[in-house]
């Protein structure tokens, strides 16, 4: 990481904590800047505004959340096995990180334009790797619920499930025990 990366993640996280403790909308440039122990002067010259740093704190723990749940899911042997782990394990994190932030749950549950962004941000990333577990299941003969011409609709498809299922389950609903059938009625079919 040079000087930059270091001042941006050390700017994220002292915004992390602001933005947990008072929210974005209570939160100023000033108090980011003072958690961060730096000037106002070197927020605005990395970010534009609270707003962009806000976006920056919620992308950065969604990155960190869909990294974890590849990891786990590629601990498993067979594709059905790394389809349910990656579905159960998303949204398992997602609840449990958006859970310790209640006030972002709350900011996040009143703006369906971030939600928007959020899916523009990660859609394509987890659909490839659906896809690839998809290409993998063929090959395996594990799936037999699609053709390999199917396989890019079939991503899409099971990502947009997940997505309501986060909508559902993160910000309407906070019953863990649905996640994990939920998960797997989308793995395993009804």
């Amino acid at each position: 990481m040079d000087k930059d990366d270091i001042v941006r993640a050390e700017i994220l996280k002292a915004a992390e904590r602001v933005f947990q403790k008072w929210g974005s909308k209570k939160t100023t440039m000033e108090d980011i800047a003072r958690e961060a122990s730096k000037g106002k002067s070197t927020l605005y010259y990395y970010y534009q505004s609270k707003e962009e740093i806000f976006d920056a704190v919620v992308i950065s723990e969604f990155e960190k959340i869909l990294k974890k749940a590849k990891e786990l899911a590629e601990e498993t042997k067979t594709a059905k096995e790394r389809l349910i782990k990656y579905i159960v394990e998303s949204i398992n994190e997602m609840k449990s990180r958006i859970s310790a932030y209640t006030i972002i749950r709350e900011e996040i549950k009143r703006n369906q334009n971030f939600i928007k962004k959020l899916r523009d941000v990660f859609q394509g990333q987890e659909e490839r790797y659906i896809e690839g577990i998809l290409k993998l299941g063929l090959e395996n003969k594990e799936f037999t619920f699609i053709q390999k011409r199917e396989v890019k609709i079939a991503a899409k498809t099971i990502t947009g499930m997940m997505h309501a299922l986060e909508l559902y389950l993160l910000l309407e609903n906070d019953d863990t025990a649905q996640i994990d059938i939920a998960a797997r009625f989308i793995a395993n079919g009804l």
